[in-house]
């Protein structure tokens, strides 16, 4: 593997998950169906590591939230990031980091030109997010049987 596994910031540690660890962390109750989904994955393919779970701690190792990429790039260059803090610890700034170490870390990467983040248009918090962490409203939506409506943000190289 020829990409780093732990990213630090200023105050949060990620560290991409295996699929062991990613079975054994605190994971957002919402989002248990992506878990099982990128357990799987990470299974099928261990050396995908970093494109699925990235787990984010405090310097006491306090895990306050997750974030990661549904999975390798692929020809278009593009990934699709997600993130989450829990509860307990939002609004503190938190979600800002661990979406720019990831979209910095995914950048960086050579098969990376483009990372996408799909929004609710009723989420403010996420929204406020990804302005500050320098993604850009594309203008496009989509619709998720899930979510409903999505719009579309981008940061590039």
């Amino acid at each position: 593997m020829s990409f780093q596994l732990k990213l630090r910031g200023s105050r949060l540690t990620l560290e991409a998950l295996g699929a062991d660890e990613l079975e054994r962390v605190r994971w957002l109750r919402e989002e248990e169906d992506a878990r099982a989904l990128f357990v799987q994955r990470l299974r099928e393919d261990p050396d995908s590591r970093g494109w699925w779970a990235w787990l984010a701690t405090l310097p006491d190792g306090e895990q306050i939230g997750s974030g990661g990429f549904g999975g390798r790039p692929g020809p278009n260059r593009r990934l699709t990031v997600g993130y989450g803090v829990h509860e307990e610890h939002r609004g503190n700034g938190y979600a800002t980091e661990l979406l720019t170490l990831l979209a910095d870390w995914a950048l960086a990467q050579p098969e990376v030109d483009v990372v996408r983040a799909t929004i609710t248009p009723a989420n403010a918090a996420s929204l406020r997010v990804a302005a500050k962490a320098g993604f850009t409203a594309t203008g496009e939506r989509l619709q998720d049987e899930e979510h409903g409506e999505l719009l579309v943000f981008e940061r590039r190289l």
